[in-house]
Protein backbone atom coordinates (compact mmCIF):
# COMPACT_ATOMS: atom_id res chain seq x y z
CA UNK A 1 0.00 0.00 0.00
CA UNK A 2 2.75 2.44 0.95
CA UNK A 3 4.55 1.92 -2.39
CA UNK A 4 1.51 3.26 -4.26
CA UNK A 5 2.38 6.73 -3.00
CA UNK A 6 5.96 6.95 -4.27
CA UNK A 7 5.10 9.68 -6.79
CA UNK A 8 3.47 11.71 -4.05
CA UNK A 9 6.50 11.24 -1.82
CA UNK A 10 8.76 12.43 -4.62
CA UNK A 11 6.67 15.56 -5.14
CA UNK A 12 6.67 16.46 -1.44
CA UNK A 13 10.44 15.91 -1.29
CA UNK A 14 10.83 18.23 -4.26
CA UNK A 15 8.92 20.96 -2.46
CA UNK A 16 10.90 20.38 0.72
CA UNK A 17 14.06 21.03 -1.27
CA UNK A 18 13.00 24.69 -1.17
CA UNK A 19 12.17 24.57 2.56
CA UNK A 20 14.91 22.62 4.24
CA UNK A 21 15.75 22.15 7.94
CA UNK A 22 17.40 25.57 8.21
CA UNK A 23 14.15 27.26 7.14
CA UNK A 24 12.28 25.54 9.96
CA UNK A 25 15.12 26.12 12.39
CA UNK A 26 14.72 29.86 11.82
CA UNK A 27 10.96 29.66 12.29
CA UNK A 28 11.47 27.75 15.52
CA UNK A 29 13.93 30.31 16.86
CA UNK A 30 11.67 33.24 15.94
CA UNK A 31 8.42 31.46 16.87
CA UNK A 32 6.84 32.49 13.59
CA UNK A 33 4.34 31.02 11.12
CA UNK A 34 5.70 29.31 7.97
CA UNK A 35 4.12 31.83 5.60
CA UNK A 36 6.06 30.99 2.44
CA UNK A 37 5.84 27.24 2.97
CA UNK A 38 2.11 27.32 3.75
CA UNK A 39 1.42 29.44 0.67
CA UNK A 40 3.39 27.08 -1.56
CA UNK A 41 1.58 23.99 -0.26
CA UNK A 42 -1.75 25.67 -0.93
CA UNK A 43 -0.75 26.69 -4.45
CA UNK A 44 0.20 23.10 -5.21
CA UNK A 45 -3.12 21.73 -3.98
CA UNK A 46 -1.94 19.65 -1.03
CA UNK A 47 -4.64 21.02 1.29
CA UNK A 48 -7.35 19.42 -0.80
CA UNK A 49 -6.24 15.85 -0.14
CA UNK A 50 -9.31 15.11 2.01
CA UNK A 51 -11.81 17.33 0.20
CA UNK A 52 -14.09 16.31 -2.69
CA UNK A 53 -13.70 17.88 -6.10
CA UNK A 54 -16.83 20.01 -5.70
CA UNK A 55 -14.94 22.03 -3.08
CA UNK A 56 -11.66 22.24 -4.97
CA UNK A 57 -10.03 19.14 -3.53
CA UNK A 58 -8.82 15.97 -5.18
CA UNK A 59 -10.24 13.49 -2.61
CA UNK A 60 -6.90 11.68 -2.48
CA UNK A 61 -7.75 10.25 0.94
CA UNK A 62 -6.29 9.79 4.39
CA UNK A 63 -3.39 7.62 3.26
CA UNK A 64 -2.22 10.34 0.88
CA UNK A 65 -2.60 12.93 3.63
CA UNK A 66 -0.50 10.86 6.01
CA UNK A 67 2.24 10.49 3.38
CA UNK A 68 2.35 14.26 2.85
CA UNK A 69 2.73 14.81 6.59
CA UNK A 70 5.35 12.10 7.02
CA UNK A 71 7.53 13.37 4.18
CA UNK A 72 7.47 16.97 5.43
CA UNK A 73 8.79 15.88 8.80
CA UNK A 74 11.25 13.40 7.35
CA UNK A 75 12.80 16.25 5.35
CA UNK A 76 13.38 18.20 8.56
CA UNK A 77 10.22 20.29 8.34
CA UNK A 78 7.32 20.72 10.72
CA UNK A 79 3.97 19.56 9.34
CA UNK A 80 1.87 21.08 12.13
CA UNK A 81 0.15 23.70 9.98
CA UNK A 82 -0.32 21.36 7.02
CA UNK A 83 -1.81 18.65 9.22
CA UNK A 84 -4.22 21.15 10.76
CA UNK A 85 -5.33 22.67 7.44
CA UNK A 86 -6.01 19.27 5.92
CA UNK A 87 -7.75 17.60 8.85
CA UNK A 88 -9.63 20.04 11.09
CA UNK A 89 -12.04 21.04 8.34
CA UNK A 90 -13.24 17.42 8.30
CA UNK A 91 -15.77 18.31 11.01
CA UNK A 92 -17.25 20.95 8.72
CA UNK A 93 -17.23 18.56 5.76
CA UNK A 94 -19.04 15.83 7.70
CA UNK A 95 -21.53 17.84 9.77
CA UNK A 96 -21.69 21.36 8.38
CA UNK A 97 -24.50 22.77 6.29
CA UNK A 98 -24.24 23.09 2.53
CA UNK A 99 -23.98 26.86 2.94
CA UNK A 100 -21.12 26.59 5.45
CA UNK A 101 -19.22 24.14 3.26
CA UNK A 102 -19.66 26.22 0.11
CA UNK A 103 -18.46 29.33 1.91
CA UNK A 104 -15.29 27.94 3.48
CA UNK A 105 -14.06 24.68 1.97
CA UNK A 106 -12.92 25.98 -1.46
CA UNK A 107 -10.71 28.50 0.36
CA UNK A 108 -9.38 25.76 2.63
CA UNK A 109 -8.45 23.71 -0.44
CA UNK A 110 -6.34 26.47 -2.00
CA UNK A 111 -5.04 27.89 1.29
CA UNK A 112 -6.72 31.29 1.00
CA UNK A 113 -8.79 30.50 4.11
CA UNK A 114 -6.88 29.14 7.09
CA UNK A 115 -8.82 26.54 9.09
CA UNK A 116 -6.24 25.65 11.71
CA UNK A 117 -7.67 25.55 15.23
CA UNK A 118 -10.04 23.66 17.51
CA UNK A 119 -10.75 25.42 20.80
CA UNK A 120 -11.87 22.62 23.11
CA UNK A 121 -9.52 22.13 26.09
CA UNK A 122 -9.94 24.06 29.33
CA UNK A 123 -7.76 24.68 32.36
CA UNK A 124 -9.69 22.56 34.87
CA UNK A 125 -11.19 19.81 32.73
CA UNK A 126 -8.22 19.33 30.37
CA UNK A 127 -8.99 16.57 27.89
CA UNK A 128 -12.41 15.84 29.46
CA UNK A 129 -14.43 17.67 26.86
CA UNK A 130 -17.73 16.59 28.41
CA UNK A 131 -17.09 18.81 31.45
CA UNK A 132 -16.96 22.36 30.13
CA UNK A 133 -17.23 25.71 31.84
CA UNK A 134 -17.46 27.52 28.50
CA UNK A 135 -21.10 28.09 27.65
CA UNK A 136 -23.57 28.84 24.89
CA UNK A 137 -27.05 30.06 25.77
CA UNK A 138 -29.90 30.86 23.44
CA UNK A 139 -31.03 34.45 23.05
CA UNK A 140 -33.94 34.57 20.65
CA UNK A 141 -32.76 33.15 17.33
CA UNK A 142 -29.11 33.71 18.27
CA UNK A 143 -26.58 32.27 20.71
CA UNK A 144 -24.45 34.07 23.29
CA UNK A 145 -21.06 32.41 23.86
CA UNK A 146 -18.58 32.74 26.71
CA UNK A 147 -15.40 30.70 26.81
CA UNK A 148 -11.87 30.40 28.10
CA UNK A 149 -9.77 27.79 26.33
CA UNK A 150 -6.13 26.84 26.86
CA UNK A 151 -3.42 25.28 24.70
CA UNK A 152 -5.08 26.30 21.44
CA UNK A 153 -2.54 26.02 18.65
CA UNK A 154 -2.34 28.45 15.74
CA UNK A 155 -5.30 30.60 16.82
CA UNK A 156 -3.39 33.81 16.02
CA UNK A 157 -2.83 32.59 12.46
CA UNK A 158 -6.20 31.15 11.49
CA UNK A 159 -9.38 32.63 10.15
CA UNK A 160 -11.69 29.79 11.20
CA UNK A 161 -11.89 28.16 14.65
CA UNK A 162 -14.10 25.33 15.85
CA UNK A 163 -15.26 26.22 19.38
CA UNK A 164 -16.69 23.59 21.73
CA UNK A 165 -18.96 24.96 24.45
CA UNK A 166 -21.67 23.65 26.77
CA UNK A 167 -25.24 24.41 25.76
CA UNK A 168 -28.36 23.34 27.64
CA UNK A 169 -28.54 20.32 25.34
CA UNK A 170 -24.88 19.39 25.95
CA UNK A 171 -21.50 20.05 24.27
CA UNK A 172 -22.02 21.94 21.03
CA UNK A 173 -19.66 23.04 18.24
CA UNK A 174 -19.72 26.48 16.66
CA UNK A 175 -17.77 27.79 13.69
CA UNK A 176 -16.07 31.11 14.49
CA UNK A 177 -14.92 33.28 11.62
CA UNK A 178 -12.32 35.50 13.30
CA UNK A 179 -12.69 38.09 10.55
CA UNK A 180 -16.21 38.73 11.86
CA UNK A 181 -16.16 38.37 15.66
CA UNK A 182 -14.64 41.74 16.56
CA UNK A 183 -13.59 42.50 20.13
CA UNK A 184 -15.56 39.59 21.60
CA UNK A 185 -12.57 37.27 21.06
CA UNK A 186 -9.16 37.79 22.64
CA UNK A 187 -6.15 35.60 21.89
CA UNK A 188 -3.03 35.62 24.06
CA UNK A 189 0.19 33.75 23.20
CA UNK A 190 1.23 30.96 25.58
CA UNK A 191 4.96 30.32 24.95
CA UNK A 192 5.96 26.66 24.84
CA UNK A 193 9.18 24.75 24.23
CA UNK A 194 7.98 23.92 20.71
CA UNK A 195 6.79 26.23 17.94
CA UNK A 196 3.10 25.29 18.04
CA UNK A 197 2.12 28.96 18.32
CA UNK A 198 0.01 28.01 21.33
CA UNK A 199 -2.51 30.43 22.83
CA UNK A 200 -5.13 31.06 25.47
CA UNK A 201 -8.44 31.79 23.75
CA UNK A 202 -11.11 34.01 25.37
CA UNK A 203 -14.68 34.59 24.17
CA UNK A 204 -16.79 37.24 25.90
CA UNK A 205 -20.52 37.52 25.18
CA UNK A 206 -20.09 36.69 21.51
CA UNK A 207 -23.40 36.74 19.65
CA UNK A 208 -23.68 34.24 16.82
CA UNK A 209 -26.59 33.22 14.61
CA UNK A 210 -27.79 29.64 14.78
CA UNK A 211 -26.32 29.20 11.29
CA UNK A 212 -22.84 29.22 12.93
CA UNK A 213 -23.60 25.97 14.76
CA UNK A 214 -22.11 22.76 13.33
CA UNK A 215 -24.21 19.65 13.86
CA UNK A 216 -27.10 19.34 16.30
CA UNK A 217 -27.00 21.17 19.62
CA UNK A 218 -25.67 18.78 22.27
CA UNK A 219 -23.85 16.62 19.72
CA UNK A 220 -20.57 18.53 19.57
CA UNK A 221 -18.45 15.73 20.95
CA UNK A 222 -19.98 13.29 18.51
CA UNK A 223 -19.17 15.65 15.64
CA UNK A 224 -15.55 16.11 16.74
CA UNK A 225 -14.97 12.46 17.60
CA UNK A 226 -15.68 11.36 14.04
CA UNK A 227 -12.31 12.88 13.19
CA UNK A 228 -10.35 11.36 16.08
CA UNK A 229 -9.17 8.22 14.24
CA UNK A 230 -7.74 10.01 11.18
CA UNK A 231 -6.18 12.70 13.35
CA UNK A 232 -4.44 10.03 15.45
CA UNK A 233 -3.13 8.48 12.25
CA UNK A 234 -1.87 11.88 11.11
CA UNK A 235 -0.13 12.30 14.47
CA UNK A 236 1.46 8.89 13.93
CA UNK A 237 2.62 10.03 10.49
CA UNK A 238 4.24 13.11 12.02
CA UNK A 239 6.05 10.88 14.52
CA UNK A 240 7.21 8.41 11.87
CA UNK A 241 8.52 11.29 9.77
CA UNK A 242 10.33 12.85 12.72
CA UNK A 243 11.83 9.51 13.70
CA UNK A 244 13.09 8.82 10.19
CA UNK A 245 14.66 12.26 10.00
CA UNK A 246 16.47 11.54 13.28
CA UNK A 247 17.54 8.10 12.07
CA UNK A 248 18.76 9.41 8.72
CA UNK A 249 20.89 12.08 10.40
CA UNK A 250 22.16 9.71 13.09
CA UNK A 251 23.14 6.99 10.64
CA UNK A 252 25.04 9.46 8.47
CA UNK A 253 26.84 10.71 11.56
CA UNK A 254 27.57 7.18 12.82
CA UNK A 255 29.03 6.16 9.46
CA UNK A 256 31.28 9.20 9.05
CA UNK A 257 32.27 10.39 12.53
CA UNK A 258 35.60 8.97 13.74
CA UNK A 259 36.93 8.88 17.28
CA UNK A 260 39.78 6.82 18.69
CA UNK A 261 40.63 5.67 15.18
CA UNK A 262 37.27 4.12 14.30
CA UNK A 263 33.81 5.06 13.08
CA UNK A 264 31.46 5.56 16.00
CA UNK A 265 28.89 3.38 14.25
CA UNK A 266 31.05 0.36 14.99
CA UNK A 267 30.47 0.84 18.71
CA UNK A 268 27.66 -1.19 20.24
CA UNK A 269 26.64 1.75 22.43
CA UNK A 270 25.81 3.72 19.28
CA UNK A 271 24.51 1.07 16.90
CA UNK A 272 22.28 -0.89 19.29
CA UNK A 273 20.07 2.07 20.26
CA UNK A 274 19.75 3.00 16.58
CA UNK A 275 18.87 -0.57 15.60
CA UNK A 276 16.28 -0.76 18.37
CA UNK A 277 14.77 2.58 17.36
CA UNK A 278 14.64 1.58 13.70
CA UNK A 279 12.84 -1.65 14.57
CA UNK A 280 10.23 0.16 16.65
CA UNK A 281 9.66 2.82 14.02
CA UNK A 282 9.09 0.18 11.34
CA UNK A 283 6.59 -1.60 13.59
CA UNK A 284 4.76 1.65 14.32
CA UNK A 285 4.60 2.43 10.62
CA UNK A 286 2.96 -0.94 9.93
CA UNK A 287 0.30 -0.15 12.52
CA UNK A 288 -0.20 3.26 10.89
CA UNK A 289 -0.97 1.57 7.57
CA UNK A 290 -3.22 -0.97 9.25
CA UNK A 291 -5.21 1.86 10.83
CA UNK A 292 -5.47 3.53 7.42
CA UNK A 293 -6.76 0.25 5.99
CA UNK A 294 -9.44 0.14 8.68
CA UNK A 295 -10.50 3.70 7.89
CA UNK A 296 -10.65 3.09 4.13
CA UNK A 297 -12.69 -0.09 4.58
CA UNK A 298 -15.16 1.55 6.93
CA UNK A 299 -14.16 -0.55 9.94
CA UNK A 300 -13.98 0.74 13.49
CA UNK A 301 -10.54 2.34 13.33
CA UNK A 302 -10.58 3.72 16.87
CA UNK A 303 -8.37 1.12 18.61
CA UNK A 304 -6.04 0.66 15.62
CA UNK A 305 -5.53 4.41 15.23
CA UNK A 306 -4.89 4.75 18.97
CA UNK A 307 -2.26 2.01 18.86
CA UNK A 308 -0.66 3.58 15.79
CA UNK A 309 -0.32 6.91 17.57
CA UNK A 310 0.96 5.26 20.76
CA UNK A 311 3.56 3.12 19.00
CA UNK A 312 4.73 5.91 16.71
CA UNK A 313 5.08 8.52 19.44
CA UNK A 314 6.96 6.17 21.75
CA UNK A 315 9.21 4.99 18.89
CA UNK A 316 9.96 8.58 17.90
CA UNK A 317 10.81 9.53 21.46
CA UNK A 318 13.20 6.58 21.72
CA UNK A 319 14.73 7.54 18.37
CA UNK A 320 15.43 11.00 19.76
CA UNK A 321 17.30 9.50 22.69
CA UNK A 322 19.29 7.28 20.32
CA UNK A 323 20.11 10.32 18.16
CA UNK A 324 21.39 12.23 21.18
CA UNK A 325 23.55 9.23 22.06
CA UNK A 326 25.00 9.17 18.56
CA UNK A 327 25.66 12.91 18.37
CA UNK A 328 26.71 13.47 21.95
CA UNK A 329 26.99 17.15 22.79
CA UNK A 330 26.51 18.12 19.14
CA UNK A 331 22.95 16.85 19.43
CA UNK A 332 22.13 19.91 21.52
CA UNK A 333 23.47 22.34 18.91
CA UNK A 334 20.58 23.87 16.97
CA UNK A 335 22.50 23.65 13.68
CA UNK A 336 22.27 19.85 13.82
CA UNK A 337 18.45 19.98 14.05
CA UNK A 338 18.42 17.08 16.53
CA UNK A 339 17.34 19.03 19.60
CA UNK A 340 14.50 20.69 17.67
CA UNK A 341 13.16 17.36 16.49
CA UNK A 342 13.40 15.97 20.02
CA UNK A 343 11.36 18.92 21.28
CA UNK A 344 8.80 18.48 18.50
CA UNK A 345 8.54 14.77 19.35
CA UNK A 346 7.75 15.67 22.96
CA UNK A 347 4.32 16.99 21.94
CA UNK A 348 3.08 13.51 21.07
CA UNK A 349 4.04 11.48 24.17
CA UNK A 350 1.24 12.58 26.50
CA UNK A 351 -0.55 9.29 26.06
CA UNK A 352 -2.34 8.34 29.27
CA UNK A 353 -5.83 8.88 27.82
CA UNK A 354 -4.98 6.70 24.83
CA UNK A 355 -3.57 3.91 27.00
CA UNK A 356 -6.85 3.95 28.92
CA UNK A 357 -8.78 3.93 25.64
CA UNK A 358 -6.90 0.87 24.37
CA UNK A 359 -7.36 -0.90 27.71
CA UNK A 360 -11.10 -0.36 27.51
CA UNK A 361 -11.76 -0.78 23.78
CA UNK A 362 -9.23 -3.49 22.90
CA UNK A 363 -8.88 -5.39 26.18
CA UNK A 364 -12.35 -5.03 27.62
CA UNK A 365 -11.13 -3.54 30.90
CA UNK A 366 -13.21 -1.06 32.93
CA UNK A 367 -13.10 2.59 31.94
CA UNK A 368 -10.23 4.22 33.85
CA UNK A 369 -11.31 7.87 33.62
Amino acid sequence: MADAYEALRTEVRRVMGEFGPDYFRTLDAERTFPEAFFTKMGELGFFGALLPEEYGGDDAGYAAGSVIIEEINRAGGDATTINAQMSICGTLLRDGTDEQKARYLPGVADGSIRFLSVAATEADSGADMSDLESTARRDGDDWLLDAKKIFISLAEHTRVVLLLVMAEEGPTVFLLDLDEVGASVEIRPEPMVVNRMTTVFFVDELRLPDSARIGPAGQGLACLSKGFAPRRVFAAAECVGNARFLLDRSLEHARTRETFGRKIGSNQGVQYPLAQAHTKVEGADLMRWDALRAISEGDDAGPRSAMAKLLASEACWETGRAALTAFGGWGLASEMHIERKVRESMVFVFNNMLWSYVAQRSLGLPKAF
